[in-house]
């Protein structure tokens, strides 16, 4: 059995692909300007289109880069949509300590007047006992729960 000769019009067949048979047996004498030529006519190939002698596995890797870049970027922004949503709590509820202190120092601030008043009360009190006087409300507060208790 004869093995035919390749022709020149089939050339064009063959011009893709990395090591066509065509040009090992050319590539002895031109080993540089073969290579030149390989690196060329892959970079004219856009990156969508998949290179002859890529497999199916390095198309996969690709998607699958895209989808982990993809999911990374997903899951940077709920991380920062949780740390947003986390900060918005933090503040209602420091505000809300806040409000609660607030309530805490007026309500003490209002004891304490009614102590400083009780007090100055019960100083004139004793002044006018000092001075031999009997003070208003001292009878009613002598005979009152609040004294005898």
């Amino acid at each position: 059995m004869e093995i035919p000769q390749k022709s020149a019009e089939f050339d064009y067949l063959f011009e893709f692909s990395p090591e066509s048979p065509l040009h090992l047996g050319a590539d002895q004498g031109q080993g540089a300007a073969n290579l030149e030529r390989k690196t060329v006519i892959r970079s004219v190939l856009s990156s969508d289109q998949p290179v002859r002698g890529a497999t199916a596995k390095d198309q996969d890797y690709k998607e699958s880069t895209k989808k982990k870049k993809f999911y990374a970027e997903m899951k940077t922004t709920n991380k920062l949509e949780k740390s947003r949503q986390s900060a918005r709590e933090c503040r209602a509820r420091k505000k809300l300590r806040y409000q609660y202190l607030d309530d805490m120092i007026a309500e003490r601030e209002k004891a304490n007047d009614t102590l400083r008043d009780e007090l100055v009360k019960y100083v004139g009190w004793c002044q006018m006992l000092d001075q031999n006087k009997v003070p208003e409300g001292l009878q009613e507060f002598l005979n009152s729960e609040e004294y005898q208790s």
